[in-house]
């Protein structure tokens, strides 16, 4: 997790980072062992309490939809699943499937509206995806 908490750091200039990265709520999962150095990037990691998903907000719904992309236990490398840029077209297609919680609004639209910089998701390499051309399947990363 620190790795990819580094790219987003790296991607933004640092008054960016300190405005939209202000705090991390997660789980205690093992990814959150180093926090110590998150924080010192300026950003606060707080923890829910065991077994109460419903305080993470709406990312386990996400969660939920990264498995039907990437499976539970399936080998990422035979998915097709090859680096970052794989790791954002999925992110890229999550976010911009509708959802009944943003009354039929995509996240990418609620991040839009909420933080008024359109040049963020560009410097996140994240991007909007038509609707006809969502795929929340396996195949959207294989290479065959």
């Amino acid at each position: 997790m620190l790795e990819g908490i580094i790219r987003i750091h790296d991607l933004l200039s640092e008054e960016e980072f300190k405005k939209y990265f202000q705090v991390i709520l997660t789980d205690r999962g093992s990814e959150f062992t180093r926090t110590d150095e998150i924080e010192k990037l300026g950003c606060r990691i707080f923890y829910c309490d065991p077994m109460q998903s419903g305080q993470k907000g709406r990312i386990e719904e996400n969660h939920t939809m990264l498995r039907y992309i990437c499976p539970k236990k399936a080998d990422l490398a035979e998915l097709g699943l090859r680096g970052q840029e794989d790791l954002d077209t999925i992110c890229s297609h999550l976010n911009s499937y509708p959802r009944k919680s943003l009354s039929g609004r995509t996240p990418y639209d609620a991040f839009q509206f909420f933080l008024r910089n359109d040049e963020l998701p560009t410097k996140l390499h994240i991007c909007r995806i038509a609707f006809d051309d969502l795929n929340l399947r396996p195949d959207l990363i294989r290479k065959d």
